[in-house]
């Protein structure tokens, strides 16, 4: 019996919202470096100017990335895309599970829930497409800034030499000279829509997959 209480206390037990923003931020910060390597051959890739194509395929763009630039070429830009990441995980987390709680408890959503086997409130598809939109939505205009920088510390690694190249504080004080606080924003309405369908895919998953495993 006292097993079991223990048990049930466990599973009621709230997550601190301190908790969700340093478990996001770990999760983002072990993707990111696992996969930038990835990220960065590709955004290389994709920014080839036809008829002066630096690299052949994935391959190719390892074996030059690496014998020109060393194997740290292969990581240049992180320190912007950890800027992204980590928040980006972070605030999309604690932002959905905080919506979460609220959509569970609060009378105003109480037609949209559904209930799982055990008879406990779920949020059902229409609640985690909401709260995970406006997770998504929220963490994107926070970070958005940081990616265009990082986007741009990619891809001067392919077109200009590293004398020439300029550090993320150097680019964040060329942009707000040119542009502005606005041109940290420039191609924000395609981002916010693909992020939403991709993190309310993400949360939607979750939640199925969580409820499977846990029957």
């Amino acid at each position: 019996m006292a097993e079991e209480d223990e048990d049930s206390e466990f599973n009621t037990k709230e997550v601190s919202t301190l908790s969700r923003l340093v478990a996001g931020a770990v999760a983002g910060t072990t993707a990111c470096v696992a996969c930038y390597p990835l990220d960065l051959v590709r955004t290389r890739l994709t920014t080839q100017l036809e008829g002066q194509e630096s690299y052949r395929g994935i391959t190719d763009a390892f074996a030059k990335i690496t014998r020109h630039e060393g194997f740290g070429g292969l990581y240049s830009g992180l320190g912007p895309t950890l800027m992204v990441a980590v928040p980006n995980f972070s605030i999309s987390w604690a932002v959905y599970g905080s919506l979460k709680e609220y959509a569970l408890e609060d009378d105003l959503f109480y037609n949209l829930r559904k209930v799982d086997s055990s008879g406990e409130p779920k949020l059902g598809f229409i609640l985690t497409v909401l709260c995970g939109a406006c997770s998504g939505t929220l963490s994107t205009l926070v970070t958005f800034p940081f990616d265009t920088v990082r986007r741009r510390m990619q891809i001067q690694g392919q077109h200009l030499a590293p004398e020439d190249r300029m550090t993320g504080l150097q680019m964040i004080r060329q942009f707000l000279k040119n542009d502005g606080v606005r041109g940290f924003y420039r191609g924000l309405r395609p981002e916010v829509l693909k992020v939403i369908p991709m993190v309310t895919t993400m949360f939607t998953t979750y939640e199925w997959l969580k409820e499977k495993l846990m029957t």
